[in-house]
C-alpha cells in the first residue's frame, strides 16, 4: 500500500470515520506526517480498541521502526 493511503486510512481509524477522508500528498515531504502519528492523541484513538499493550508500546515500537508507517499498517 502506498504510505499516502496508509496515512489517510490510519487518520480515518483514529478520528472513526468510516467512509474515509482525504490527506494531502504534501503531508509527505520532509516527513511532516510524523507530527501526527508521533502524537500521544493520535496513538491512544488509534490504538484504543487494542487491549493486549497500550499506545504508548505501540509509540515505542512505531520509534524504532525504519519506516514507522508501515508499522501503522499492520493495525489496518
Amino acid at each position: 500500500m502506498k504510505d499516502i493511503k496508509i496515512l489517510e486510512k490510519a487518520i480515518c481509524k483514529a478520528k472513526g470515520y468510516p467512509y474515509g477522508c482525504v490527506v494531502f500528498p504534501d503531508i509527505l515531504k520532509n516527513n511532516g506526517y510524523y507530527r501526527i502519528i508521533f502524537s500521544h492523541d493520535f496513538a491512544e484513538a488509534f490504538w484504543k480498541y487494542d487491549i493486549t499493550k497500550s499506545y504508548l508500546y505501540h509509540l515505542q515500537q512505531m520509534v524504532l521502526e525504519k519506516e514507522p508507517l508501515k508499522y501503522l499498517e499492520k493495525f489496518l
